[in-house]
């Protein structure tokens, strides 16, 4: 029954119903409050029924019948969709199919699955347009590796509000499950080229009208999704995508296009990249370029789903077409082939414009892609493959690898401390394209020139994590550090300067979650230090006042500030006055003298410090006003809360006009500002501090960040601290 008749009977039939009842009780001379009781229960019984039999959708409805998304809850599109390919072939037969299987089945999972190359990304990708269109909201997520994987799901979480900064892999994979079955209207999540079905379960909805599609190599997800197999072209599909890309700007045969076709497999990244050395320039003919693709000796098999090799065709068009490219596109293709396979941000390369040229050579040459926004470049990942062989084989791998490590690190080193909140997205892309690099430099021979490109990506990546740490991101740092720790380990042993240096990274990612892990590390990092460098060593002495400081933190703080004492007498006998060393050991000195409950004598301490840091680095360092943070701190610990205002005001002041007021450092100092204000008994002034920096630190960092929610707990329990101090 059509809906609209269903909506009419559901409004026509109360009515009628309560009119009726209102006549029989005018009739039998009923008072005014009965009548009203009787015709309002007259009304309400069919009404619920048929309210809800009216609203239900037909069964079986085609996705295409459903109404837009009511809830603007979810974004219109999470990730970087790939634009459709010049003379894309719609493949409408495919395209029905998963429009029917997506309708048809619940849970909707629909997963496309066939060989590398053979179009399955386009073909979801335009599948996501046509839901795009229909106003129905996509999520485009990465899947080929874990790392991918989980980055994806953290970013859906993140864009839909979903993740806490203590939530873990599982955490975030649960939430996105619930948050998928609970949607009222629907949605598409695609998992692109996806491999292991057990990594995707714990995501995939059981109920509700979401619909998912998987793109991979592997008929293995038939148990978790409804299977729709992608092939090659047929000859007919090849020979329009051939015809519609080179139009007029290469001579056709009929008798040369099928045997090329042919000759590529019917595969239509292999067809993408002939067509563009065909067009050139310079331009070729179809025979010509057949002879030099046959001749093309490139012994490279790719892999195919069940172990089967791929067609040799594809390799020799990839690898001709890249030979066709000048020296620098050629070298920029290496490098794009070994950072990550979710896309480079274009802003890593600056504004050169050599690159800028490279980049347009291998767009022109369809070696590479852009995102529709054209922020991202991609290279497709039976290129990369090709490319990273070929530089294993003929010795360039390492090479590109240092090339592409130099261009991290020159991005990664430029950010400053007090730019690190801005450039978060550049830091985790960073982590990304390390991993991948990293993935690259063991497939190196052991040999000198293998271990220094190792040290420079190991480099990028304690850059990264050391980032984070800034951003108290302790949860995103902790498996960057463990990586670079033991990056360190197995290229140079446990006893390198560098292994020892990530190992205090490691443990300073540890400081808040696992306590006891931390001070083990720092332990051992000491240990090993005055070993081989002896009890003087500039080392040795950063190590001792890290480890005393971890001693603190583990709730020893008498033994720590014994040990402190000591090592602050060392380090001002053997260490200059502005080392930082010495700095940050007077500052844990300074600290834990707060929580042994000498307040004042730690404010004297955090004066002291101020001063000093002035003195050496100027009134407009950053750190001599976070520092001069803790002496109002240490007021309000010691009782003196007026002080602590008067400082934090002028600290806040300073801070605005040196690092600006959105700084996470100026939104510390306003929930400083706030608890003074609380102590002094200024409630209203701190409910409105506290405000302020709840929406500064939302603004900057996310509402789930730590420092968000302790603001937020703090603001959330004022009116209780107003009860009490009236």
């Amino acid at each position: 029954m059509p809906r609209w008749v269903k909506l009419a009977i559901a409004a026509v039939v109360p009515s009628v119903a309560g009119a009726l009842a209102w006549w029989i009780c005018a009739t039998r001379g009923l008072g005014l409050d009965v009548t009203s009781i009787v015709v309002g229960l007259i009304v309400l019984l069919p009404a619920t029924p048929l309210g809800i039999w009216a609203s239900q959708a037909q069964p079986g409805a085609d996705a295409r019948t459903i109404a837009p998304p009511a809830s603007p809850a979810a974004p219109a599109l999470i990730g970087d969709l790939p634009r459709a390919p010049r003379a894309y072939q719609p493949r409408r037969d495919l395209h029905d199919r998963i429009e029917k299987a997506l309708a048809d089945t619940r849970p909707a999972v629909c997963a496309l699955a066939g060989g590398r190359g053979v179009g399955k990304t386009h073909l979801a990708a335009a599948c996501a347009l046509d839901y795009l269109a229909r106003r129905i909201p996509v999520a485009w997520l990465h899947a080929e590796t874990p790392e991918q994987l989980r980055g994806s799901l953290d970013l859906m979480a993140a864009e839909l509000g979903l993740r806490s900064d203590t939530d873990d892999a599982d955490a975030v994979a649960r939430k996105i499950r619930i948050w998928l079955g609970q949607r009222p209207d629907p949605c598409l999540v695609v998992f692109d080229n996806a491999v292991d079905p057990d990594a995707l379960a714990p995501v995939l909805p059981a109920h509700g009208p979401a619909r998912v599609l998987i793109t991979t190599n592997y008929h293995s997800f038939e148990r978790v999704a409804t299977l729709i197999p992608v092939d090659r072209f047929t000859t007919r599909e090849a020979l329009a995508y051939m015809r519609g890309r080179l139009d007029r700007d290469v001579d056709w045969d009929d008798a040369d296009a099928g045997r090329l076709v042919e000759e590529l497999d019917r595969l239509p990244l292999a067809l993408s990249i002939a067509a563009a050395a065909l067009i050139g320039p310079p331009r070729s003919s179809m025979a010509s370029y057949l002879l030099r693709l046959r001749a093309t000796s490139i012994d490279v098999l790719l892999e195919r789903p069940q172990g089967e090799p791929y067609p040799t065709g594809v390799g020799q068009a990839i690898m001709l077409s890249a030979g066709r490219a000048d020296v620098a596109a050629r070298r920029l293709l290496g490098e794009l082939s070994l950072l990550s396979a979710s896309g480079v941000a274009l802003n890593l390369f600056g504004t050169d414009l050599d690159t800028s040229g490279a980049l347009s050579e291998l767009a022109t040459g369809s070696l590479v892609t852009f995102s529709r926004d054209n922020t991202t470049v991609y290279v497709h990942r039976l290129v990369r493959r090709a490319v990273r062989d070929q530089a294993a084989r003929d010795g360039t791998l390492a090479g590109l690898i240092e090339a592409a490590a130099d261009r991290l690190g020159v991005s990664i080193h430029a950010i400053a401390d007090k730019d690190t909140w801005r450039e978060f997205p550049t830091i985790m892309a960073t982590a990304d394209h390390a991993a991948a690099l990293w993935q690259a430099v063991e497939q190196l021979p052991d040999q000198p020139a293998a271990q220094a490109v190792a040290e420079l990506v190991l480099r990028v990546q304690h850059a990264v994590a050391r980032h984070l740490l800034y951003l108290n991101d302790d949860l995103r740092a902790i498996p960057i550090a463990e990586a670079l720790a033991a990056g360190y380990a197995e290229r140079f042993g446990p006893d390198d300067p560098g292994t020892l240096s990530a190992l205090i990274t490691l443990a300073r990612t540890y400081e808040t979650t696992d306590v006891a892990r931390s001070l083990e590390l720092h332990e051992h990092v000491l240990a090993e230090r005055i070993r081989v460098l002896g009890d003087d060593h500039l080392d040795t002495l950063w190590s001792r006042g890290a480890a005393a400081a971890a001693h603190g933190r583990a709730g020893r703080i008498g033994q720590a500030l014994d040990l402190l004492e000591l090592v602050v007498a060392d380090q001002e006998r053997l260490l200059p006055a502005d080392h930082p060393a010495l700095m940050q050991t007077r500052f844990s000195q300074a600290a834990l003298t707060i929580d042994a409950g000498d307040a004042d004598l730690g404010a004297t301490r955090f004066a002291r410090l101020a001063a000093d840091q002035e003195r050496l680095f100027g009134p407009d360092d950053p750190d001599v006003q976070v520092i001069r943070g803790h002496v109002a701190r240490a007021y309000v610990a010691a009782g003196r809360p007026d002080e602590a205002i008067a400082l934090y005001e002028r600290v806040i002041v300073d801070q605005e006009r040196i690092i600006g007021a959105e700084h996470p450092d100026t939104m510390i100092t306003r929930h400083g500002l706030a608890a003074a204000y609380q102590a002094a008994g200024r409630i209203e002034d701190a409910i409105a501090e506290y405000g302020r920096a709840v929406t500064g630190f939302e603004a900057t960092l996310g509402p789930e960040h730590s420092l968000s929610r302790s603001a937020r707990t703090e603001l959330e329990r004022l009116p209780a601290a107003q009860e009490t101090h009236a």
